[in-house]
């Protein structure tokens, strides 16, 4: 590396000596990915077998070397080739052939030596990211290879050709990329012949030893061979496959695999996991083949997805035949890996498979499948399995690869042969070795192996793999040169071990610090970190940081741009900055700059010897990108400040990234952190993690990050357990489980819900609350958040003491849903568990705070700061305005995962709270479960089916709800003559006791209205509209929401009698039905009354306002007599039949079949009756008859007035008095009173209605 004006420059790439080498420094990098800097002293010329190289040279104190003959050197030695420039298109660097190859896509290229790409940049995905359509090959007779490339040599290659070259030491580790493979992503039209691939490759999902897809029959693979290993790290269950992993109509003939291959989540095989001939019966062994192929070595999946040792699949008619396969499978099958094999008999997949075999005692893996072994995949010995290998006239296995001179000279090694050549090395001690590696990170191969054999038997380091090694005081991690007292070993199985230390007096070497283990004897430790005096460079670094402000050009710069040039503006910027909710955390940080700058520059700065240069390119690093370091560490304060138990990860996830495993630059972790806003917010924390952070930790996803941290560092187990705990530190949790026996072992933990799509942005920032006191409400359906001070709790004890309000106001929502459970239709009633099937609906309580008012949107209010706003509802985007309304459903024509409920003047713990809830979860709910599969009944909107309908009224509520037709779903109360609703949800425990109540409850109403009725025809003297209005039909015209317009859609018309109806002689109830007359009280004022849009379809129906008729529409109906209807079918016929009957779609098709114009009652009143009943005024007269009949039997008997009552007789006399006491007074008030007198009698005596009601 060369160092001018702070600016660091690779240099490895040198063509001619430098003059000057005080700006040059190695950088040198270990098979983990360490990173040391060493001053250069002197750079010679020399030829070595003929390649002109250059010998590089570093001293420092203590520094050992050994060399290329076995003796000692005091320096520390390396060899870069001198490029030679390409001749004519013949070439010798690597870095030229990429960038020409770059330029010129068509041209034709050739090797003309081993070419070494180890110094040569590496892009984010591929070397040539242009369509190759060249030619690549070696020149002459020659085979050359191509050594150490770390990613893709090409993105795709279109009818082009590559042949007789190999690709050597391959080492590509992308962990967090996807589609890799050495050679190329995509061959279409292009052959590629005589290729060798050896070496490492590690990626997230889809990843090919030699190509990932060949695209088109054109696409032809022969005599290739991949030896080495492949690792998928990621869990989309896509393709990992030794040669290719999808062949689409391309052919493979003679492929050789000897390789390890291990997955998280994948379709693994030897060779090809699919291979497909494009659904041609005619093509059958002319497109999609592999032929003539080998595989060997293993194959372990912990999440298999139709792995097979040799393929994964070849639907449809992709052709397998003369191949061998010797893999040994772990959790998959043994060649074939797919339950396709068997599909219609064999017939796409099965029959198309010839010769192929796997060898007795060799092959392992599961055969699961009835054709897994036949004579197309048959069994043989070993010795003819050897001789059909031969046969195959394979030799790109065998192709030889001569190692570079420069990695003789370096002494590079695969990592497995690092100390095999080592004195008094002992291969039993071989993962000790390794594992002392992390112990003593400065000290050489003799004193490893010297350690290493000192490790005690039963010592663990003898047996597990060790990740990291880190310092510890008082129980905390300790991330700089301070003092310890223990350290932490993190071992890859998960698990940990903590052993006491202490410092030593001297070290065998001068610039780093020993440590003697306990019960580990004369082995030490070694914090990885060098002992220098760095005062000036960290007093520098820390005056580079705290000169950066938040709201600052630096910080403005990494907003990401929007599409508007407006919209980035400084001011506009400024908002961005504002909106991440940082202030507090950057405020922290500064504040804390002396500690993390010497964190930082100790675990950054690994330079051995002195060096200025070096030094100030550190600064010149920390001064370019002081904004991006500083928004780093205030995000990393912010959003990983939490514990395990008593113990912080915050510094470890700062400065030691290194503790998974992953040796990577603390500072370029920093930068890539900070570098947007995009990695910032509040709102994206989830997929921060996956993009910016995962990479070190190893750790794909945060869901998997937590739960190691969790059993690394505690002893819990349960995510669900210990994330309760975790958050438990500001915030209170009620988790409710399903009473439902179907439904109590389904997902409604707080953990688990929030690990469940968009809810993953709200984990973080609960665990990091610190002034907030939120609490939420956790169950299968609903996920509910609040917060204390929005109620005004400010202190434990008067928030100790809301949690039982808040406990009684969470069981009322579970007694809601746990109701629907039981009452939904058997075919949707899952639907309702959507914290397995989608995310938990998110209810928002209100920011009306007390003493403040609304919250501010950035949280800032007359008193102070509200903490809930800045710490939660602000940065996760939740925050949400006051727009007048009580509350609000937001949802979508169809169900969406973001649909959520608001509270905005109701507060949702309150006794009106919970008949809020009922009231918007019934818009989410009522399409997906609540109308069986039919949704809203055509000209019906979402209003009609809440309040008065579905929502369960309170005893304190602001539209009349209490005292209308309902049900109570959510309030346990008591049977004590009071109640008017089925006084406890919980003891209607099945649909047919829900229907018995609602016969009762239905049937009750309707003796009142007959009491009532027959009263009033014997009393009445005057004019019928003394007492009587009628709901008739009006028109629909047009109007916001309505679709249908004109007849026959009608609206409910509440009007005064005419004339003829005023002076009609009423003889009997059924006039007042066929009349559609109801009683004055109660009635909704003159008007007409819509069951869409957001205005009359809020109306109720008062329980003991008597509606006679049913308003019979043809198509769809108005609201009053959409609601009344709805609750007397449902008492007549049940919930299946008479609710969804009538208020949804269920019937709609038919109608339409049918000849209708809509869905109108009477047409639904005949199918749910069975043709019995042609219009709901045919079904009431039949039903009052029906009613009365069973009251003159008798009824549970009451007490009115101190009297008892038990005879239909005596009720009517109760109510012939108590009508003409109205009559004469002009008034209801008497008879009304008496209805809800007897009412709540009757709910009384039948216990709430689910005993009898009439006498039997």
């Amino acid at each position: 590396m060369w160092i001018e004006n702070g600016v660091e420059t690779d240099k490895s790439l040198i063509t001619e000596k430098p003059t000057d080498v005080a700006p040059l420094y190695l950088r040198v990098t270990t098979h983990d990915n360490k990173t040391t800097r060493l001053a250069v002293s002197s750079v010679e010329e020399v030829v070595v077998d003929g390649k002109t190289l250059y010998k590089v040279v570093a001293k420092a104190p203590d520094l050992v070397q050994r060399r290329e003959d076995d003796t000692f050197s005091e320096e520390y030695v390396h060899y870069f080739e001198k490029q030679k420039l390409k001749e004519g298109n013949i070439y010798y660097s690597f870095n030229e052939l990429v960038k020409d190859m770059q330029a010129n896509p068509t041209g034709e290229f050739k090797l003309g030596a081993d070419l070494n790409a180890a110094n040569v940049p590496t892009p984010s995905k591929s070397y040539v990211t242009a369509t190759f359509k060249g030619t690549l090959s070696s020149n002459g007779d020659n085979r050359f290879t191509i050594h150490n490339t770390a990613r893709p040599l090409f993105a795709n290659i279109e009818g082009g050709k590559i042949h007789d070259i190999n690709l050597a030491n391959v080492n590509i580790n992308m962990p967090w990329a996807e589609n890799i493979a050495p050679l190329a992503r995509t061959l279409k039209n292009t052959t590629v012949e005589n290729v060798k691939v050896t070496g490492n490759i590690v990626a997230k999902n889809d990843i090919a030893g030699v190509v990932n897809k060949l695209d088109g029959p054109g696409a032809k693979l022969t005599n290739v061979a991949f030896i080495g290993n492949i690792a998928g790290v990621g869990d989309r269950g896509w393709n990992v496959a030794g040669i290719v992993g999808e062949v689409w109509k391309g052919h493979i003939n003679k492929a050789y695999v000897d390789a390890n291959i291990t997955a998280n989540k994948a379709r693994v095989a030897g060779v090809a996991s699919t291979v497909d001939n494009g659904s041609d019966p005619n093509g059958i062994g002319k497109y999609g083949t592999v032929r003539n192929s080998v595989a060997k070595g293993t194959i372990k999946v912990t999440t298999p997805v139709e792995v097979g040792g040799f393929i994964s699949k070849n639907w449809a008619w992709g052709k397998l035949e003369d191949n061998v396969s010797m893999m040994k499978v772990e959790n998959g099958e043994e060649f074939y890996g797919s339950r396709d094999i068997d599909a219609e008999d064999g017939y796409f997949t099965n029959n198309a498979l010839d010769r192929n075999f796997v060898v007795k005692d060799v092959s392992t893996g599961d055969r699961s499948f009835k054709r897994s072994r036949s004579n197309r995949i048959r069994e043989i010995e070993l010795e003819e399995a050897n001789k059909k290998i031969t046969a195959l006239d394979i030799t790109a296995d065998k192709f030889e690869i001569a190692p570079l001179v420069e990695d003789k000279l370096n002494l590079v090694k695969p990592k497995v042969d690092t100390y095999k050549t080592t004195q008094d090395y002992n291969a039993e001690r071989e993962l000790a070795y390794r594992n002392i590696e992390k112990l003593q990170p400065f000290y050489n191969k003799e004193w490893i192996v010297n350690q290493g054999n000192k490790i005690p038997e039963g010592s663990k380091l003898l047996t597990t793999e060790v990740l990291s090694v880190t310092g510890m005081k008082d129980g905390q991690f300790v991330t700089d040169l301070s003092d310890v007292d223990h350290i932490m070993i993190h071992y890859a199985d998960g698990t940990k071990e903590e052993k006491a230390v202490s410092a030593k007096a001297t070290s065998n070497v001068e610039q780093v610090k020993e440590y003697g283990i306990t019960d580990l004897g004369d082995v030490v430790y070694i914090p990885n970190m060098v002992v220098k005096d760095r005062t000036q460079l960290i007093t520098d670094i820390k005056a580079k940081l705290a000169g950066v402000e938040l709201i600052s050009p630096e910080v403005r710069a990494l907003m990401d741009k929007r599409n508007k040039p407006v919209e980035n503006s400084d001011n506009h910027k400024n908002n961005y900055i504002r909106n991440l909710f940082l202030e507090e955390s950057f405020k922290e940080t500064k504040a804390n700059l002396d500690k993390l700058v010497k964190a930082l520059v100790e675990n950054e700065d690994h330079q051995l010897n002195s060096d200025e240069a070096t030094m100030k390119a550190l600064l010149k690093k920390v001064e370019d990108n002081k904004a991006k370091i500083m928004m780093a560490l205030t995000y990393l304060n912010r959003y990983y400040g939490f514990k395990y138990n008593d113990m912080s990860i915050k510094d470890l996830m700062m400065f030691k990234p290194d503790f998974y495993g992953k040796n990577v630059s603390v500072i370029d972790r920093l930068i890539q952190i900070g570098s947007r806003e995009h990695f910032l917010k509040g709102d994206r924390t989830q997929d921060a993690y996956r993009d910016v952070i995962a990479g070190a930790t190893g750790k794909g996803n945060l869901n998997d990050f937590l739960t190691y941290n969790m059993k690394l560092f505690t002893e819990d187990t349960d995510m669900n357990v210990w994330y309760k705990k975790a958050i438990s530190h500001t915030n209170y949790v009620v988790e409710k489980q399903s009473s439902n026996p179907d439904f109590a072992n389904k997902k409604y933990h707080l953990y688990e819900n929030l690990n469940n799509g968009e809810h993953g942005r709200y984990i973080l920032p609960l665990l990091n609350t610190k002034k907030a006191h939120m609490f939420l409400i956790s169950t299968y359906n609903t996920l509910a958040f609040s917060a204390f001070e929005k109620y005004g709790k400010n202190t434990e004890a008067e928030r100790e003491a809301f949690k039982k309000e808040i406990d009684l106001r969470a069981q009322e929502q579970i007694n809601y849903l746990d109701f629907w459970s039981r009452l939904a239709a058997d075919n949707v009633r899952n639907q309702l568990l959507k914290s397995e099937n989608m995310v938990p609906s998110a209810i928002w309580d209100n920011q009306d705070v007390p003493g403040n008012g609304w919250a501010d949107r950035m949280g800032h209010n007359k008193n102070g700061d509200y903490a809930p706003v800045r710490e939660f509802y602000g940065p996760t985007g939740k925050w949400h305005g006051y727009n007048g309304m009580g509350a609000y459903a937001y949802i979508f024509s169809n169900p969406q995962n973001s649909e959520a409920v608001y509270y905005i003047i109701s507060s949702m713990i309150s006794d009106y709270g919970t008949s809020a809830f009922t009231h918007e979860t019934t818009h989410i709910n009522d399409r997906m479960a609540y109308l069986g599969t039919w949704r809203h009944r055509e000209g019906t909107d979402i209003e009609s089916f809440a309040q008065g309908m579905l929502q369960s009224p309170s005893l304190t509520n602001y539209n009349g709800e209490y005292g209308s037709l309902g049900l109570n779903m959510a309030y346990e109360r008591k049977n004590d003559g009071t109640q008017i609703y089925n006084y406890d949800p919980n003891m209607l425990s099945s649909r047919e006791k829900i229907d018995h109540y609602m016969k009762n409850y239905n049937e009750s109403m309707m003796m009142l209205d007959y009491l009532e009725a027959e009263s009033v025809i014997k009393k009445n003297t005057g004019t019928n509209d003394k007492w009587f209005k009628k709901i008739d039909k009006k028109y629909r015209e047009k109007a916001s929401y309505n679709k249908l317009e004109g007849a026959p859609h009608q609206w409910d018309l509440v009007r005064d009698l005419n004339d003829d109806e005023k002076s009609m002689k009423l003889t009997a109830i059924d006039q007042l039905v066929d009349n559609n007359f109801a009683t004055k009280h109660g009635l909704p004022g003159n008007g007409h009354y819509r069951t869409e849009g957001f205005d009359s379809a809020y109306t109720v129906v008062n329980m003991m306002t008597g509606i006679y008729g049913g308003n019979t529409s043809k198509s769809t109906a108005g609201s009053i007599s959409f609601k009344h209807n709805t609750f007397r079918m449902w008492g007549y016929y049940g919930y299946l039949d008479g609710f969804l009957g009538y208020a949804s779609n269920k019937y709609k098709q038919e109608s339409k079949a049918a000849g209708n114009v809509g869905l109108g009652d009477d047409f639904i009143i005949q199918k749910v009756s069975k043709g019995r009943f042609n219009t709901l005024e045919e079904w009431k007269k039949e039903w009052y008859k029906e009613v009365r009949a069973k009251a003159e039997k008798g009824f549970v008997e009451i007490e009115i007035d101190g009297k008892k009552i038990s005879t239909y007789e005596k009720l009517q006399e109760l109510f012939d008095a108590a009508v003409e006491k109205d009559l004469q007074g002009n008034k209801f008030d008497n008879t009304v009173n008496l209805k809800w007198k007897v009412y709540k009698q009757l709910l009384q005596k039948s216990d709430g209605f689910t005993g009898d009601l009439f006498t039997k």
